[in-house]
């Protein structure tokens, strides 16, 4: 079971034609809300001036609620924003109810019984208008003293001609005495206060009409005041006040405070500066020289930290050029250790036929070992053109100018990088394509320096359609690209392959030093930039690129011949 309203005496309970549910306790009237699940009191004026004990109700024809009441009979309106109460001086003879003998007739006559007999009547034909009362400050006392008209000025005149009053600091214990009179009715004036920014809610008087504060901080309030006939209509009336704060919390005050706070401020400054700067500027000298000192040590160690990386990215241009001689060489190596094996068995044969005296077969297998030993040489010769020609470029040289085949140069550097990320990642593979201009002759570059620029870009071409094709099904099929051709006194060299290209945002930074697009641990940011250095710088020609995302990257290198 759920309790309701625990600890009241419930003497009615209705149900009125709107559904709500309405109880009737000895301190007031409820209305159960069902979205809460709980019985809310229902607030009204005539109940803030005191609780009634109900002790019955109906609901008439024309949905008004009427309440049988210790004190008399309420009379709550269809739409239950008003309250209108009945006693004596409507003709009420009775307090004393007899609360079980209310009744509604089928005509809509309302039946009410009391000790003294009962009252009928039509709700209908009950309309009384009720007057609001009069209501108006009379008297306004500061520290107990009544304040008249002219007295320090407080008041320009009577209080109830003023809508606003003015305070000072020390006038803030303070009382207003208000008075309302009802025309329509014996019953006494209740009355209610609150002062606004400073009571959390209003304030019950009763019948009392004075309002008293004390220590009110300065500020800006309203005092409200309402009266509250036995109807139940209100009057409200208002009074601003306003407490100014003592001279010392003025704004001025602030201003002067400010003012002292700057003037303090700047003789301490004074001080400091005519005592602490020489101090302070010795200090500043000693650490000047600290710091020349550090700055000229951080620049020794950038200086070297930088010569250490460019050296490691020339070391890492010679371990693609290793992995991929490794991978150029292996075949002819594979051919010397096969003859080399089938040698041995065929000398093997041949001792076994010269001891069976057979001479012919003998011969035979020695003109077998002789051609053998000459592919063996053949192929030594191979990997011994192998290893010097391509690795000419990646000795440290002279650095001097030689006459170079750039066509053979930048087909070695192609096949070397090729098979060097093939060393890297077997599964990798990729069509390689090539076009030289047959009437170039020899120019002069160095070799070294050069080589390591195509070595450069072509890993970098390799790497972006080895990620490519990761990323893409099996319809893609990477391409990297070579090409020669003169034009006048230049010639024109062309990498280009279908990666996935340069992104836009960054195309006028990937030849600035430590810049990479490779994720962190993968590249160092200085082969672009090296590579630059050594076609501009170094060989007076020019760098190009050319992109578009996630189709291709052409690198262009134009030299003098």
């Amino acid at each position: 079971f759920r309790h309701y309203l625990k600890g009241h005496s419930i003497r009615a309970v209705l149900v009125d034609s709107k559904g709500t549910l309405w109880a009737g306790t000895d301190v007031g009237l409820y209305q159960y809300d069902e979205t809460k699940d709980n019985f809310d009191s229902f607030n009204a004026p005539v109940f803030s001036a005191g609780i009634e004990m109900i002790l019955n109700i109906l609901e008439d024809d024309q949905h008004n609620l009427w309440l049988t009441t210790s004190n008399g009979i309420l009379k709550i309106s269809a739409n239950r924003d008003r309250v209108q109460k009945f006693n004596a001086d409507y003709g009420i003879l009775s307090l004393n109810w007899n609360w079980l003998n209310n009744y509604k007739a089928a005509d809509g006559r309302l039946f009410i019984g009391g000790q003294k007999g009962y009252y009928m009547f039509k709700p209908e034909e009950i309309n009384v208008s009720s007057p609001a009362p009069v209501l108006n400050f009379s008297q306004l006392a500061i520290g107990g003293k009544e304040i008249v008209p002219g007295d320090d000025g407080i008041l320009s005149a009577p209080i109830w001609n003023t809508d606003k009053i003015n305070l000072a600091y020390n006038q803030n214990s303070f009382s207003v005495d208000f008075i309302s009179i009802n025309y329509n009715s014996s019953q006494a004036i209740q009355y209610l206060y609150q002062l606004e920014n400073f009571d959390n809610g209003w304030n019950n008087l009763g019948t009392e009409h004075k309002a008293s504060f004390f220590n009110v901080p300065p500020g800006r309030y309203i005092l409200r005041i309402r009266a509250i006939n036995g109807e139940g209509t209100i009057t409200e009336k208002t009074l601003t006040i306003h407490i100014s704060p003592p001279w010392w919390k003025t704004w001025w005050a602030y201003s002067i405070y400010a003012l002292l706070a700057i003037i303090t401020g700047y003789l301490i400054f004074r001080y400091y500066k005519n005592h602490v700067l020489k101090r302070e500027r010795e200090r500043a000298q000693q650490k000047e020289l600290a710091q020349a000192k550090e700055i000229e040590k951080a620049y020794t160690e950038l200086k070297t930290t930088q010569a250490q990386l460019i050296q490691s990215e020339k070391m890492a241009s010679l371990g693609e050029l290793t992995a991929g001689i490794a991978h150029e060489i292996q075949n002819p190596l594979n051919f010397v250790n096969n003859f080399s094996e089938v040698n041995t068995e065929l000398i093997d044969e041949m001792k076994e036929e010269l001891k069976a005296g057979k001479t012919a077969d003998a011969i035979s297998l020695a003109d077998d070992i002789k051609a053998n030993n000459e592919k063996i040489a053949f192929h030594g010769k191979r990997a011994d053109s192998i290893v010097k020609g391509m690795l000419q470029h990646s000795r440290s040289g002279s650095g001097q100018k030689e006459p170079t085949d750039i066509n053979n140069l930048l087909d070695e550097c192609l096949r070397l990088s090729f098979h060097g990320m093939r060393a890297k990642d077997k599964s990798f593979n990729a069509k390689t394509d090539t076009s030289f201009d047959s009437s170039l002759s020899t120019i002069n570059i160095v070799s070294q320096e050069i080589g390591r620029v195509f070595l450069n870009l072509f890993t970098n071409s390799f790497y972006s359609v080895m990620q490519k094709k990761k990323e893409q099904d099996e319809n893609y099929s990477p391409v990297v690209s070579a090409s020669t051709q003169k034009e006048g006194n230049t010639v024109k060299i062309i990498v280009r392959d279908n990666g996935n290209g340069i992104p836009q945002k960054v195309i006028d930074k990937i030849f600035q030093p430590f810049f990479t697009t490779k994720p962190t641990g993968e590249g160092t940011g200085l082969g672009l930039s090296m590579s630059y250095d050594i076609i501009t710088k170094g060989h007076g020609g020019e760098l190009k690129v050319e992109t578009k995302e996630e189709e291709f990257a052409q690198f262009t290198i134009i030299l003098p011949i």
